[in-house]
């Protein structure tokens, strides 16, 4: 069958129009940037501007009208310097937080609106560390950017040498491993640490932390809910077994004598090769290999009781929260849950910072990777504890280890003194 030319036209033009039809209708169903006002919302926090900007760049496609300042801090003086702005009227819109900062930070911050973000959506995309970090009362205060969680970091070479095929699961078998790894001189000096462990903040990093992990591996009720019957010997005998476990490795008349306070950092005692075992956060892993490039160092699971039924592990990580003297409360709550709950923002940003996951989508993804799946499992079983103040509680437990450490004071004392310095922070 022919066609005139006439037809062959018509035709034509009928498919060109066609296909002009589909195109408007499909762009019709494609999800539009939400416009909205015209604002500019100042966000103030720890990470390079070019992980921040992954974010920022992806947020402002879908606001165009939003504008989304960063500015960058060094951690030393953010948080001196966050308190100056807000005491002068001058804060950030949006900041970030330690995931323990909020219950000290409630008067400074202001909550998310169930409307736009609610408990179900933190239970559905978070582990549940975030829900013990951020709620308080049924109430959002802040979104996580990732999840940190301490894990075993050790030197490869001296597992090697030593003939330990893997890493120890339990602390039982670590305390072994530190008496086969550590080495003592004759005239008694640690030549080399079996392990990182007993001393205060001084010469181990994140020491405190390590305690309260085992505590709550120990089954230490920290805190009692709503506060209530809470006393000065808060920890009891399981605290106290807790803390007298991190301190053996520092007694000089014990058979897992390995540290004391005459070693130096822990990161940096690692990174020379001084100390096989370290205990501590994927974070630690860059700092360790810039000041030794050479360490072939490996990550392993958190060591858990001998016969433990569930793994209890122990995060730290950052979050973001909304000023409560921001004048677009709304608008900075919309950037925050895109920032913590959009996947492609996230993958950006934690593709350009290396840090692990805290979607519960992301860690999926990440549970059989090389180099995150150790703390993309762990995020899963961190568990956290009201802190009513962060930095003075990390304080009272440090001067404990201290007085400990001196003479002062025995562990029971000094244990006790930490839990009535927090019961004076409850009131």
């Amino acid at each position: 069958m022919k066609f005139s030319k006439k037809q062959i036209i018509i035709i034509a033009g009928g498919a060109v129009l066609s296909i002009v039809l589909i195109y408007l209708v499909a762009a019709n169903i494609r999800p539009k940037p939400t416009v909205g006002p015209s604002l500019t919302l100042n966000l103030w926090g720890l990470d390079d501007k070019s992980a921040m900007s992954k974010i920022i760049g992806g947020y402002q496609k879908l606001r165009p009208t939003v504008k989304v300042n960063y500015q960058q801090f060094s951690p030393a003086d953010y948080e001196n310097q966050l308190l100056e702005a807000m005491a002068s009227g001058q804060s950030p819109d949006i900041f970030y937080i330690g995931n323990h900062g909020v219950p000290k930070s409630l008067d400074r911050i202001v909550a998310v609106s169930p409307t736009q973000f609610n408990l179900s959506g933190i239970r559905s995309l978070f582990p549940a560390a975030v829900e013990q970090d951020f709620v308080q009362n049924g109430t959002i205060y802040a979104l996580p950017l990732y999840m940190d969680t301490m894990a075993l970091i050790y030197n490869k070479d001296y597992f090697n040498q030593a003939a330990i095929v893997y890493p120890p699961k339990t602390w039982n078998d670590f305390q072994n491993d530190v008496k086969i790894l550590r080495v003592i001189s004759p005239n008694g000096q640690i030549a080399r640490a079996g392990a990182a462990l007993g001393g205060s903040e001084k010469t181990v990093d994140a020491g405190v932390d390590l305690i309260n992990l085992l505590m709550l591996q120990n089954g230490t009720q920290m805190i009692p809910s709503n506060f209530q019957g809470y006393t000065p010997q808060g920890f009891g005998d399981s605290g106290l077994a807790a803390f007298n476990f991190y301190l053996q490795f520092v007694n000089s008349t014990s058979p897992y004598y390995t540290w004391n306070e005459g070693q130096g950092n822990s990161l940096d005692s690692f990174a020379g090769g001084k100390t096989a075992m370290i205990l501590n956060y994927q974070s630690a892993i860059s700092v360790i290999q810039s000041k030794g490039p050479y360490i072939n160092l490996a990550v392993a699971p958190m060591p858990q009781p001998t016969g433990a039924k569930l793994d209890v592990n122990y995060p730290r990580y950052y979050g973001l929260v909304v000023s409560k003297l921001s004048k677009a409360t709304s608008w900075a709550w919309d950037f925050v849950i895109y920032a913590s709950t959009n996947e492609s923002a996230q993958q950006a940003y934690l593709g350009a910072t290396g840090r692990p996951p805290a979607l519960l989508s992301l860690i999926n993804a990440d549970l059989n990777d090389l180099n995150l799946g150790v703390f993309a499992k762990q995020a899963l079983t961190a568990r956290s504890w009201y802190i009513p103040d962060d930095t003075k509680v990390e304080d009272s437990f440090n001067s404990a280890i201290e007085n400990v450490l001196s003479g002062k004071i025995n562990s029971k004392v000094a244990l006790d003194q930490v839990g009535g310095a927090i019961g004076q922070l409850l009131k």
